[in-house]
């Protein structure tokens, strides 16, 4: 019986906190944060644009006027499918992660940014197994570059500053 009332409590209250789902032209940023354009207060909630056949298009989350992640969706009729989902650092327009997923196979990518906005990290799957992966400072490639060859071996390469040093094939 606890158990029930605490549901019951529970649901009761997360409507108060729920997020407001708005159009996207009733927000507007102005120094790094969101307004709702009503009201001129710093914006909760998910911003969407969503076409007039009822296709969700794009969507953006926000709490107190901060970006949290961003989502652009592939047109198709049945549930909306991700193609690149956005993550920001905290307090800040400037993207952290990246991932960008395939539509005719199971790929996912992955880019890592450091809050200066340069790249630090790629990575690729299909299928769940890596298939490519490469370290950036800077902007340019500097660790291990792991990929495939066009015989589908293993490549290690290395680089420095955006300089190849070393390749290996495993």
């Amino acid at each position: 019986m606890k158990n029930i009332l605490l549901i019951i409590i529970f649901c009761s209250f997360s409507g108060l906190f729920a997020q407001e789902k708005v159009g996207l032209k009733e927000i507007y940023v102005e120094n790094d944060l969101a307004y709702k354009v009503s009201n001129d207060q710093l914006f909760s909630g998910q911003a969407q644009k969503v076409r007039r056949n009822g296709h969700l298009v794009y969507e953006e989350y926000y709490e107190n006027g901060i970006p949290i992640k961003s989502i652009l969706y592939y047109n198709g009729t049945e549930k909306p499918k991700p193609v690149e989902l956005i993550e920001f650092y905290d307090k800040t327009f400037d993207k952290k992660k990246v991932t960008r997923y395939g539509l005719s196979k199971p790929t996912i990518e992955y880019k890592y940014y450091a809050q200066n906005g340069n790249k630090t990290l790629i990575e690729e799957y299909e299928n769940d197994k890596l298939t490519y992966r490469c370290e950036y400072q800077n902007g340019k490639k500097h660790g291990i570059e792991f990929c495939f060859d066009d015989d589908g071996k293993e490549l290690k390469i290395e680089y420095r500053n955006g300089k190849k040093i070393t390749q290996k094939k495993l």
